[in-house]
């Protein structure tokens, strides 16, 4: 039991649930990288004065993944929204989970009120035989940790 929990926990076993405009999709969790998980505050010095600014400062969560054959529901919504991309944009609230061997939560991140900034797919290139990678980027201000109670 204490070797468990000064154990590290390793970083290749994660799913990540994605709601669009509060509706959450189950399906569309599994992803080969997540990264821009990241807290910080700006310091202001004046002097001998320290203070927090009260700004609040924008992330980027960026998600990568092979592309699918037949197409995943968040790409579906995404493409039905299309023609009002320039228009509006949907709030999306995002649970980022960190897994254990039995694929049970050991740790997880909560980032609230993101937006879908970008999606991207790698180059297409004939001299590569790779899984095409797309990448989907959201603006984020707000993460929390969200407490996992030991099992």
């Amino acid at each position: 039991m204490i070797q468990e929990l000064t154990t590290p926990m390793v970083g290749y076993r994660f799913a990540a649930l994605i709601t669009s405009a509060a509706i959450p999709n189950p399906i569309d969790i599994f992803f080969k990288e997540i990264s821009g998980l990241k807290v910080s505050r700006s310091i202001d010095y004046e002097g001998n004065r320290v203070s927090i600014k009260n700004e609040r400062q924008t992330r980027t969560l960026t998600f990568k993944r092979g592309v699918l054959r037949t197409g995943s529901t968040l790409e579906i919504t995404n493409f039905i929204s299309l023609p009002q991309w320039n228009q509006f944009a949907v709030r999306n609230d995002i649970l980022i989970t960190l897994l254990n061997d039995n694929n049970l939560p050991t740790k997880a991140w909560l980032v609230t009120r993101a937006f879908m900034e970008s999606w991207e797919w790698d180059s297409l290139d004939a001299t590569r035989n790779d899984v095409l990678i797309e990448s989907i980027s959201f603006s984020y201000q707000s993460l929390v940790t969200v407490p996992i109670p030991f099992t």
